[in-house]
């Protein structure tokens, strides 16, 4: 995620997507603003906004009444109405959720299906097919890529997911080779915790932070790495099995072929099931399970217990990555305040940098849709990192 620009002969385009992300990230930006944050000259500057408002990718609107200037009101600069698309579908175990944005993560349209009991490898890329299709049929707008964000060890050079558990018995799904024939736009392929993590660089905490952890609750435990505005990957797109560290070596033996994960002590399903056995509840959602736990001392005790674990497995990875600020975002978005209080308590007790640092943990604001979100981000890195044009 580059902040500053170049003014050199030949990179036009990296100028280019520099502002265009920079007015994309921001509610409302002013030319001065993209001045300072991309360290370009006055004329480049003004020759690239120029063309993106001849474009009709950018528009500019005078600044509200009671914003006082000396000289002339400076203008917005913000995304037009009329711009290109992107669009984006998150595979996860239970459904499929696709939408279209613009620049700026404005919603235009939105499709989630639930998955049946009896998917397979040619249904479910059959459904992803039919789903993108159908969601580039519902603006007359032109739509620059669509981005999976999906579940799973992805191969994103080849769009495959590698290694899956707990999903239909596949272990090996190649979406990018089923789509990219049969769709006119360029498909791109990530794990939905690195998108996520992508989303939260562009348009959450990685707008104040440099560095941060993103944590994903769901039927697992995965993490991703932010460094210096960068995501942290590798060819085969691989993402922090944190829910794979072992907390107990004594434990049960993991579907991973390991011993005592945390997986299988903090997951959303275990979490769910102790809290069911121990209050004679049934809960299904996972939301609603936490607004349970906030009045029943009993299921809130069950937190307590699995915050503990949470905080040594998350401290062990702390402490080989050393970045102190972390964001926890898929279901665990909906654990109450105190619990993750209590994590960051804990992590600060025990970490090798608690006389050097404060670890702090925050929620992400996009609720449990980061991974949706993350998926039109793919195409909109693509975009900012000007590897794509329009």
């Amino acid at each position: 995620m580059k902040k500053s620009g170049l003014n050199l002969i030949g990179v036009k385009e990296f100028n280019r997507a520099l502002i265009l992300q920079l007015i994309s990230t921001s509610s409302k930006t002013t030319r001065n603003n993209l001045a300072k944050a991309s360290k370009l000259t006055s004329m480049t500057l003004t020759n690239i906004t120029s063309e993106l408002l001849q474009q009709n990718i950018i528009v500019e609107s005078d600044m509200e009444n009671d914003v006082k200037n000396v000289g002339r009101n400076p203008k917005y600069l913000t995304i037009s109405p009329n711009s290109p698309l992107v669009a984006g579908i998150w595979v996860s175990k239970d459904f499929l959720f696709g939408i279209l944005s613009d620049f700026s993560l404005n919603l235009i349209a939105a499709k989630r299906e639930e998955f049946r009991p009896d998917e397979t490898p040619d249904t479910i890329l059959q459904r992803i097919w039919h789903l993108a299709d159908h969601l580039l049929h519902l603006s007359e707008r032109l739509v620059l890529g669509i981005g999976i964000s999906t579940i799973g060890v992805v191969d994103t050079l080849h769009g495959i997911i590698k290694n899956v558990t707990n999903f239909f018995d596949i272990k090996e799904l190649d979406i990018l080779g089923y789509l990219q024939p049969r769709l006119p736009i360029p498909v791109y392929v990530k794990n939905d915790m690195q998108a996520a993590a992508l989303c939260e660089m562009y348009y959450g905490i990685g707008r104040e932070k440099e560095n941060f952890l993103y944590i994903g609750l769901t039927n697992g435990i995965a993490s991703a790495i932010v460094s210096n505005r960068q995501l942290v990957n590798n060819l085969t797109g691989s993402c922090g099995e944190l829910g794979h560290t072992t907390i107990n070596f004594d434990g049960p033996k993991c579907n991973c072929g390991n011993r005592g994960c945390l997986e299988l002590y903090a997951s959303v399903p275990v979490i769910l099931s102790k809290i069911n056995e121990a209050c004679g509840t049934e809960f299904t959602v996972f939301r609603e399970a936490m607004e349970y736990c906030k009045t029943s001392p009993k299921a809130y005790s069950i937190l307590e217990n699995v915050s503990e674990q949470f905080a040594y497995a998350l401290n062990n990875l702390i402490n080989i990555i050393d970045i102190s600020t972390v964001v926890f975002g898929h279901s665990a978005f909906y654990l109450p305040d105190e619990i993750l209080a209590s994590i960051a308590y804990t992590v600060n007790q025990i970490s090798i940098f608690k006389n050097n640092r404060t670890i702090r943990i925050f929620k992400t604001r996009f609720e449990d849709n980061s991974a949706l979100y993350g998926s039109v981000c793919i195409v909109l890195d693509q975009l900012f990192t000007g590897k794509i044009t329009i």
